[in-house]
């Protein structure tokens, strides 16, 4: 589709008239502002039209535009968006949850970052022609995949329900590529990754989005928990690396855990329409049940929603590690030709008043969910006495003091151990899941998720001959002493000294030695289970060591204890546990 000067000043027009009459409706507004926005349509449809007709070369209209919007939106929040027609897929697995496609999922994995199958989804049409975790895609209807990114691919293998994709594959035990041809169905992304009973009376529900489903699900799940264990004594709602998605939805599963009436949250914005509080309604599944939150610095948005309404009315105990701190709404407008613009209208607050939105220092590091720093806009609640060194206080519905600033601080905080640089090397390389899939390939199916002795053997041996070589502590250290000696001309001995220090250190590092043998352990079992039976498995092989978990079962074991952490005490209602 080609934009004319016309059509663009009548889209902007179109995006800025609600706006306009919007900001009349403030106490700020007046009719000099509404006008002084037509100047500027104006001034763009001129610069738009004389740069057409007069650059030296002839200029694309629509890449102009292209540019024109993202430059434009370049200097809001990294929320505000726009999606060309064929990136709004997207958006349809963020309001309904579903999308038309095969249903894999699929990673760049390995040295050459080939396209791999991580898990097809059971059920799809993937899971029932038999691909399996490990493959690795080499073509999508003949055409190589070679470069791909796991955007490239989605683009090629989703398509329209009932059309067919042939997949090319390259398996491990087999001399010659197969192929598979795929007929597309509308797969259904499941926003309850795992619900089950942890023990008789504990129950756990993993929540991995809010979707248009995640309402829904997070109610048949509980009704299944509790037609097996009426008696259930506690459950544990795990929010963690759960980035958020629609706000009915958060809604829908918090009011599940409150009594009806009780605020959810509050959204604030420049139109009337933005600026509402939103409360439970319905009969809640949930609203009596001893209740643990698990969050990290990966749940956002929804995510802080949900857990911001549980503390906020004293409903649960808040375990983990602060949350992310993304607090701002976004709505979506579709434009014409198909794409989409989704753009910032509104502040979350939580019921005590806090804002969920983290004011961010430039350069700072985020979590691996979120690779984009937001630029926030001021708060409209500062004021000028609350400074860094002053946070705002803020109360629980008992009376147990919180704290502003953003994110959600956890009642108890946990943080989960750090990997060893060792295995965190060997994921780096994808070494964990090249060998059980290899493994995989010459064995019968095992009867277990628990990688056994020999497995373990063999995985040893497997790294002899893919030539790993584990990262020493001080390792940069010594290469800087050797280009130090090189540029410097230092002699021989210099550099037999540093080579000892290195024996040394290769010394301290022995993959045999017990406790570094056990992580490697632990993290093939969860490749073995995820292999065998994807997202499900993989959750409930890494509750072992989940410390965080275990706190929550912890304190739902002991109902004294868990009614300390409700109550209101002259300590800091944030309690540090050591791990």
């Amino acid at each position: 589709m080609r934009f004319t000067p016309i059509m663009v000043i009548l889209c902007l027009l179109g995006t800025t008239a609600g706006y306009g009459v919007e900001k009349k409706q403030s106490v700020d507004s007046s009719d000099n502002r509404y006008r002084k926005v037509n100047s500027q349509i104006k001034l763009f449809g001129k610069v738009y039209r004389d740069v057409n007709q007069r650059y030296v070369d002839p200029i694309d209209p629509e890449e102009m535009i292209k540019a024109s919007i993202n430059g434009m939106l370049g200097i809001l929040d990294p929320y505000t968006v726009y999606f060309e027609p064929e990136q709004t897929d997207n958006l349809e697995i963020i309001t309904k949850g579903r999308y038309s496609g095969v249903g894999i999922e699929i990673s760049l994995r390995g040295a050459d970052k080939e396209l791999t199958v991580i898990s097809p989804i059971p059920g799809t049409p993937a899971a029932r022609k038999g691909i399996r975790a490990g493959d690795v895609i080499i073509a999508v209807d003949g055409g190589s995949t070679a470069g791909f990114t796991t955007a490239d691919a989605s683009k090629v293998i989703r398509g329209p329900e009932g059309s067919n994709v042939t997949l090319t594959i390259r398996r491990n035990g087999y001399d010659k590529p197969l192929e598979y041809t795929l007929t597309r169905e509308v797969i259904p992304l499941h926003d309850v990754l795992y619900a089950d009973m942890l023990d008789d009376d504990i129950g756990y529900i993993k929540l991995a989005r809010f979707s248009g489903r995640a309402g829904e699900e997070l109610e048949d799940a509980l009704q299944e928990l509790l037609s097996r264990s009426p008696e259930i004594s506690g459950l544990v709602l795990d929010l963690r690396s759960n980035p958020g998605g629609l706000l009915p939805s958060a809604v829908e599963v918090a009011q599940q855990f409150l009594e009806p009436g009780d605020q959810i949250l509050s959204t604030r914005g420049r139109s009337p329409n933005s600026t509402r509080a939103f409360r439970a309604s319905g009969t809640p599944l949930a609203a009596d049940i001893p209740l643990v939150v698990l969050i990290n610095g990966g749940s956002a948005s929804a995510s802080e929603i949900v857990a911001g309404a549980i503390q906020d009315h004293d409903r649960g105990v808040i375990v983990g590690s602060t949350t992310f701190g993304k607090g701002l709404v976004q709505s979506v407008v579709y434009l014409p030709g198909g794409s989409a613009l989704k753009i910032t209208t509104a502040r979350y607050y939580t019921p005590s008043g806090r804002l969920i939105q983290r004011d961010r220092t430039e350069g700072e590091d985020e979590t691996a969910t979120h690779k984009q720093i937001p630029v926030d806009l001021p708060s409209e609640d500062s004021t000028a006495s609350t400074t860094a060194d002053e946070p705002e206080h803020y109360f629980t519905s008992g009376g147990r003091e919180m704290f502003g600033g953003g994110g959600i601080t956890p009642d108890i905080a946990i943080e989960q151990p750090e990997l060893d640089p060792v295995v965190v090397e060997m994921y780096r390389q994808d070494l964990f899941f090249t060998f059980i899939n290899d493994w995989l390939s010459r064995h019968e199916r095992p009867d277990t998720v628990k990688v056994t002795e020999e497995m373990l053997d063999e995985f040893e041996g497997y790294l002899t001959t893919v030539n790993f070589e584990p990262p020493l502590p001080g390792d940069k250290e010594l290469e800087g002493l050797r280009e130090i000696g090189q540029s410097d001309s230092i002699d021989a001995g210099f550099f037999a000294f540093i080579d000892t220090l290195e024996a040394l250190l290769e010394e301290q590092c022995d993959l045999t030695e017990p406790e570094l043998r056990e992580l490697i352990t632990q993290s093939l079992d969860r490749e073995l289970a995820s292999a065998l039976g994807g997202h499900e498995w993989r959750t409930r092989a890494s509750f072992d060591e989940d410390v965080q978990l275990a706190e929550a079962i912890r304190i739902l074991s002991d109902a004294e204890l868990y009614a300390a952490q409700l109550r209101v005490t002259e300590q800091t209602n944030t309690d540090v546990v050591e791990r």
